[in-house]
């Protein structure tokens, strides 16, 4: 129990690792009233919600939500007809989503922030590219403006994940979960090994 809050530490390993970040019961297309903002130690502690999936991140949340229009975009002519382009588009899109998905499933914050940088760094990488689409006459600015709305959004998210998992208070979260772990297994052990009585006859 943290003193000041009604927040419980998870028992779970992973789980205890995020709990600065609320979720959204809707995973795929986030909206005013269920996605998760970057809300700071306190408000977070206060809301007790724990990101018990990636999908619940609103880092990888916004990134879907952008990635799903970089998936339209590239549908319609004349940028359908650039393959090499389109490919490219697609690919950093779907880049950024899936690292912040497998850092999630690294239990040290350290190798999770390193997963989430190539996140972030292939979503520079589609921001570039939008920009080139412009460039060959293939969509308007005002196009690349919309798309980039979205990607604002997704690199606050990205940032405000980061900023955590670098932060002393995930190492310290991470190390006490460790230890619990530790604790439970040692209890477990010691159970297994107890002589075990035969029924009387």
């Amino acid at each position: 129990m943290v003193p000041g809050s009604k927040f419980r530490v998870p028992s779970s390993a992973t789980f205890g690792l995020f709990r600065r970040f609320s979720f959204c019961t809707d995973p795929t297309t986030p909206s005013s009233k269920s996605r998760i903002h970057w809300l700071g130690t306190v408000p977070a502690l206060r809301l007790c919600m724990v990101a018990k999936h990636y999908w619940e991140l609103t880092a990888w949340q916004s990134v879907a939500a952008f990635k799903k229009g970089i998936y339209d975009l590239i549908e319609r002519e004349p940028l359908a007809t650039d393959f090499k382009l389109r490919g490219q588009l697609r690919e950093s899109a779907a880049s950024a989503q899936s690292h912040i998905a497998e850092g999630f499933g690294r239990f040290d914050p350290v190798d999770n922030a390193r997963f989430v940088k190539m996140g972030r760094a292939s979503m520079l990488e589609c921001h570039n590219h939008l920009g080139d689409a412009v460039d060959r006459k293939l969509i308007t600015e005002e196009t690349r403006r919309e798309h980039v709305v979205r990607w604002e959004v997704a690199m606050k998210e990205i940032g405000g994940w980061l900023d955590y998992l670098q932060s002393p208070e995930a190492k310290r979260n991470a190390d006490r979960i460790r230890k619990q772990r530790a604790q439970r297994w040692r209890k477990r052990k010691q159970k297994d090994s107890k002589p075990k009585r035969n029924p009387e006859p």
